[in-house]
């Protein structure tokens, strides 16, 4: 069990309901697949905390940038009022120009309006590698900065990338964890987030 996730966890184990949202663009919504992280995730957790009853709420919308994510924080987080929240940003946010400093300023500003308003445990997702070398190159500095949001947040982190390139370091080919031609993850790509997620469970 990890410090970020102690009371989120207590409550799975005493059987209880949770509230879960998984926050963030289509890496988190699912693109072109019929299962996304989340479904899996809970899954998981579904099986590890047989008695509990959780409430896994996808808000994920393709396309997103952390502009997008502020904008619709109210009625797609604060809403459901989590004990959770997974935050998953940052492709979009390199594609489209928005800059680093402000970058950080909206996750961070994410993270606070939870925090304050929710009082939820908040877990932040870097993504996974992109295909184009320039591109992966680029998103790097923003899956840096997440895990500097989450340090100096005191909030959970998980490096997805760093995950994923430890498979692609062993021999399996990043080709075989996204879709054909495409920087989403399929199916096997989004099992390994859910397995990334469960070692703070």
């Amino acid at each position: 069990m990890s410090q970020f996730t102690r009371r989120t966890v207590n409550a799975l184990r005493s059987g209880c309901d949770v509230v879960i949202v998984a926050f963030g663009d289509s890496i988190t919504a699912g693109y072109a697949v019929r299962h996304g992280f989340p479904y899996f995730w809970k899954q998981a957790l579904q099986e590890k905390y047989p008695d509990a009853r959780i409430e896994m709420h996808n808000e994920g919308v393709s396309g997103d940038t952390t502009r997008d994510g502020l904008a619709r924080l109210e009625h797609s987080v604060l809403y459901h009022r989590p004990d959770l929240v997974t935050i998953n940003f940052g492709i979009n946010d390199a594609a489209y120009g928005i800059g680093l400093d402000e970058f950080r300023a909206n996750l961070s500003r994410m993270v606070e309006i939870i925090l304050s308003e929710c009082c939820s445990e908040i877990i932040l997702l870097s993504s996974q590698p992109l295909l184009t070398p320039y591109y992966d190159k680029l998103v790097l500095d923003y899956y840096s900065a997440i895990g500097e949001v989450a340090a100096a947040m005191g909030v959970g982190f998980v490096d997805v990338y760093a995950a994923w390139m430890v498979r692609v370091r062993s021999g399996m080919p990043l080709e075989s964890l996204v879709l054909p031609g495409l920087d989403h993850p399929n199916e096997d790509g989004y099992r390994i987030i859910a397995e990334e997620l469960m070692k703070l469970f």
